[in-house]
């Protein structure tokens, strides 16, 4: 398994899948292997064959939580988040204190149009751990498609400065920045990872976005979403 979770972790990720697949027939009863799998086909952008392998893991150990959370990430990623929210609640309810179940449990009721209970998530999982980056972006991203952008930019400006801030946190604060009206402070943060044109066709965007009604603008936000993990971590 190590030499699996080596390859995984390096430049040819798919390399470790036959030798999850050979530690698999040489122990079939443990679930770790499938759950190597899923998680490599899910980093491939392969949902469906990374469903599948979680849910083989499953079959041989139902209480498995990291089955569970990558069985959930994987129908986030199928546009099934009805189906990820009920393994995201078996695993929080499995780790009450797993901030990773409640974030990714988040991230699926925002996809359903339920933003009052995903920032619930959001909190709990911040609860849990606040430094827990993901459920931080996706808190912010969600105060933002409900309209709350002075609670998002309080949200997110901290991630976004850490040493840990990734593309997506630095884009959802630009973003919050924008549709607030602040174009100095939306460019600023376009500007940290993107050329000067394309920092302000973004911002264009935003201007955009700013003078649609808040119906077509919360459900542009959830359409093309920003969530880190994006697939619901």
């Amino acid at each position: 398994m190590r030499i699996a979770d080596g390859a995984r972790q390096g430049t040819d990720p798919m390399a470790a899948v036959p030798i999850y697949r050979q530690a698999h027939d040489m122990n079939p009863k443990a679930p770790e292997p499938m759950i190597g799998i899923g998680q490599t086909m899910l980093f491939s952008g392969n949902a469906p064959e990374a469903a599948a392998a979680f849910q083989d893991a499953l079959k041989v150990s139902p209480g498995n939580v990291d089955a569970r959370r990558g069985l959930g990430a994987a129908l986030i990623a199928m546009s099934q988040p009805e189906l990820a929210l009920a393994q995201y609640e078996a695993a929080a309810q499995a780790e009450p204190g797993d901030p990773r179940a409640q974030n990714g449990a988040g991230v699926a009721l925002d996809l359903l149009g339920r933003p009052a209970d995903a920032q619930g998530r959001y909190e709990a999982a911040l609860r849990a751990d606040p430094r827990y980056l993901p459920a931080r972006n996706n808190y912010g991203l969600s105060l933002i498609s409900a309209g709350r952008y002075p609670e998002a930019i309080e949200i997110l400006a901290p991630a976004a400065g850490s040493s840990g801030a990734t593309v997506q946190t630095r884009g959802n604060l630009a973003l919050a920045y924008g549709l607030q009206g602040d174009d100095k402070q939306a460019l600023r943060w376009l500007r940290a990872d993107m050329d000067e044109p394309s920092a302000h066709r973004y911002l264009a965007y935003f201007g955009q976005l700013r003078a649609a009604s808040p119906e077509v603008r919360a459900a542009s936000i959830r359409a093309n979403p920003q969530y880190y993990p994006k697939r619901g971590g």
